[in-house]
């Protein structure tokens, strides 16, 4: 999408606003005459407790098990797009990373978005390359995904001061036994065959034990070649690429990107009574790319802007990517009588390892010398260069819960959780074998990384009067974090193993509070305004080798958003209409930034102060018995607005960015840079139809458009900014009893979107590469539903 129409999208969503303002004075005098029912009411436990979206006042999105089946989102990525005001990074299934409201994960050794499977909290990785990364479960039987933005600190604490996603499952159903199958075949241009399956059985076991059982497995099949060329083109004059598209082929891995998956969650629930139940959930997955969804770009070209439709490489080495996670928790509720207790139990752990080519980047580093002059060198060799992430963490949280009594209703509890991590990074270059390096390592890691976190917490609402209510609530924390690092080799801090290990340690405590005001003059509006802040901790940084890197903190201090926010809720014509919205501003402190230092490592440090702003808006409409439609969107802005010296500096000497981007701290006027990887502008608009058709079928048609506009992202050293795009998709169903039948159209206009830049960039981090996350091409296939 060019400029002229990403520029429309900021106006299109404020009148979108402004018609908000006219909706609200409709919500108390509109009605319906029609006997057909209005739009579906979700329950939701972003409070802890149940409630709607309608009467919950803060700002949260929901889509539950039924609306994700109708418009086929199969995995978290998908549902990014229809939420306003998330946005993500990735490099494909299981490297994803996500941002709320313009507080990017791209810093820190914690995320800013908070990710939970029904009461388990789910950490990524402490020190990945690829970042705050989530797992990427198949949402096959999930009864609702909610997606609560602004800070969560008071009942979600850390990692969660730019929002939190909750996907909530299905729990086993007492005394009843069904089940449910799913089957799933699809075409990918440039590609080929997909396949999927799921299978779901609830059994009953007596009258007091039940346990639900889902099985899944997929492949996707890629559409990325990995094409090896012989002799690799080079530049001895200047560290650019040479014309790969002219070298000799000696070695296709054709659909290198391909994707296997298979996932099982057990579930058994013992209820021996009301007033007590008794959850026990396991969890595993196996997830296998065969190479990320990274296509290559042309840097340094004549034609700068080209985007080849492959991976180029020196040597036939595949970039094979593998997440296998395992989770196990147990969930007791007990009716005390006064409360509800709430004991939420967990451990999992979880293994990522990938393997990149760096056969090219360490070409380029073993010729440029300590004066940063391009010279000659060895040939290239084959460098296969490996990261290993495994972690693991135990969580524990108690709660009470109050029954409702005279108007006040109140949460608290205790939480602790302990989260090993590990950072593992192997190379080894037939060029570092020296006296001085005997084992032959060009860099070698292992840094064991600790977090634990302790908190105490309090929430709860008091009703005024019948329309007034005022909810408060904050947490106590307090956290350690520890990194002991290992690490050498030619280009490490080290030449040979170090005798002991750099132990560096970070701790911190304080209070995130909230406050909320909500006013409902009827049921069918509500507005409310919300203070509340979020904090994610501080960390540890590795040794960086000198002399081509200039060594930094070792310790970067945690960061808060403090939001401040204004909203409201609205049904019309008996809930034929909803519209919610609200606006925003968030000062964040002491932001965390990673720095991309020209030696093609990355640091992290504290960049200064900054703020975000913006609207947010969903709109969800019944036009009539058959006809629906959606509409949501956002508008974000985000900038580093009091960067501190040493931000500046880095900032200053970056340099123009080989397709002609100049970074807005080069340019001599004041140094305001906006937050990398936040989307300016999103929006979503899907309409359905559904009708009856020969007597006792149903056919169903949905239609969506999703657009996404530009952002900053940094490879190597450069600011290049990302291009905005629109992705559509389309399907249309027949459902008869217990069968359905769903064909559809993934991309529908098979857009190539550019979204984001190296961001898995452990060994391509050189300026002669720049690899950009794509989006899977025009998918056309088929779904077919049965349950018993």
């Amino acid at each position: 999408m060019g400029s002229n129409q990403r520029r429309s999208v900021s106006p299109w969503i404020s009148g979108c606003l402004a018609a908000t303002v006219c909706g609200i004075a409709w919500a108390t005098t509109a009605t319906s005459t029609s006997e057909d029912t209005g739009l579906e009411e979700i329950t939701v436990t972003a409070e802890r407790f149940n409630s709607t979206i309608q009467n919950t006042p803060i700002s949260i999105s929901a889509l539950s098990g039924d609306q994700l089946a109708a418009a086929g989102l199969t995995r978290l990525e998908d549902i990014a797009h229809e939420i306003p005001g998330l946005s993500m990074r990735n490099a494909g299934p299981g490297l994803t990373e996500y941002d709320a409201r313009g507080l990017a994960s791209n810093g820190g050794a914690a995320p800013t978005v908070g990710f939970y499977l029904d009461e388990i909290p789910l950490s990524p990785p402490a020190l990945s390359q690829s970042g705050k990364v989530v797992i990427d479960p198949d949402l096959y039987d999930i009864e609702r995904v909610e997606v609560l933005r602004g800070p969560q600190g008071t009942l979600y604490g850390s990692g969660s001061m730019g929002g939190t996603i909750k996907v909530i499952t299905n729990q086993p159903k007492l005394g009843v036994f069904e089940g449910s199958v799913q089957g799933t075949g699809s075409y990918t241009d440039g590609g080929g065959g997909n396949y999927g399956g799921n299978l779901m059985l609830n059994l009953p076991l007596g009258d007091k034990l039940a346990v639900r059982l889902v099985l899944s497995d997929l492949y996707r099949s890629g559409w990325i070649d990995n094409i090896t060329v012989s002799p690799f083109p080079v530049n001895l004059a200047s560290p650019v690429q040479g014309n790969v598209l002219a070298a000799p082929v000696t070695n296709v891995f054709h659909h290198a990107n391909d994707e296997q998956l298979s996932g099982v969650r057990l579930s058994l629930l013992y209820k021996p009574s009301d007033d007590l139940s008794i959850l026990a959930t396991a969890f595993e997955q196996s997830l296998h790319l065969g190479g990320y969804d990274l296509l290559d770009g042309s840097p340094n070209s004549a034609d700068p802007s080209r985007v080849y439709k492959a991976h180029y490489e020196a040597f036939p080495l595949r970039e094979g990517v593998r997440d296998n996670i395992t989770i196990f928790g147990v969930t007791v509720n007990a009716n005390l009588g006064f409360a509800d207790l709430t004991s939420a139990t967990s451990y999992f752990s979880r293994l990522g390892v990938q393997t990149q080519d760096a056969s090219e980047s360490i070409y380029y580093s073993n010729r440029i010398n300590t004066n940063g002059v391009f010279t000659p060198g060895a040939p290239f060799v084959s460098v296969p260069y490996s990261e290993r992430d495994p972690s693991h963490q135990f969580s524990q949280e108690i709660r009470l819960t109050s029954h409702d009594s005279g108007g006040l209703h109140w949460v608290g509890g205790v939480f602790y959780s302990e989260l090993h991590s590990v950072w593992n990074e192997i190379g080894e270059s037939p060029l570092s074998a020296t006296p001085a390096v005997p084992d032959g390592s060009y860099f070698i890691s292992w840094n064991p990384y600790t977090v634990k976190q302790t908190a105490l917490f309090a929430d709860g609402s008091y009703k005024i009067t019948d329309h007034l209510k005022l909810s408060a609530g904050v947490r106590w924390y307090t956290y350690k974090s520890e990194q002991d690092e290992f690490s050498w080799g030619l280009d490490g801090p080290n030449l040979t193993p170090p005798a002991t290990s750099l132990v560096t340690t970070d701790s911190d405590r304080g209070f995130n509070p909230r406050i909320n005001l909500s006013y409902a003059p009827t049921e069918d509006l509500t507005t409310y305004a919300t203070v509340s802040k979020g904090f994610r901790p501080g960390g540890a940084n590795q040794i960086l080798p000198t002399p081509f890197c200039t060594p930094g903190d070792l310790k970067f201090g945690p960061d808060a958003a403090w939001n401040y926010e204004i909203g409201e809720k609205a049904k019309l014509f008996d809930n034929w209409l909803t519209i919610n919205s609200d606006v925003y501003y968030i000062k964040w402190t002491g932001i965390q930034q990673v720095l991309t230092l020209p030696c093609g490592y990355q640091f992290y440090t504290n960049a200064g102060d900054g703020r975000s702003f913006g609207p947010e808006l969903e709109i969800n409409a019944k036009l009539s018995s058959d006809w629906s439609a959606s509409l949501s969107g956002a508008w974000t802005d985000s900038k580093i607005t009091n960067p501190n010296a040493k931000y500046t500096d880095f900032l200053t000497n970056i340099a123009t960015s080989p397709d002609g981007v100049t970074h807005p701290c080069n340019t001599g006027s004041s140094c305001q840079p906006p937050i990398m990887n936040v989307t300016k502008d999103t929006a979503s608009l899907s309409v359905t139809y559904s009708t009856t058709v020969m007597s006792d079928y149903k056919l169903s048609a949905r239609v969506a458009d999703q657009f996404v506009g530009s952002s900053h992202d940094v490879a190597y050293y450069f600011n290049y900014i990302l291009p905005s795009y629109n992705l559509v998709n389309a399907r249309v169903g027949l459902a008869h009893d217990a069968w359905s039948a769903d064909l559809f159209v993934d991309n529908l206009t098979n857009k190539v979107a550019l979204m984001t830049a190296n961001n898995t960039s452990f060994q391509f981090n050189i300026p002669q590469v720049v690899r950009y996350t794509t989006n899977q091409p025009r998918t056309v296939g088929v779904q077919v539903n049965y349950k018993f």
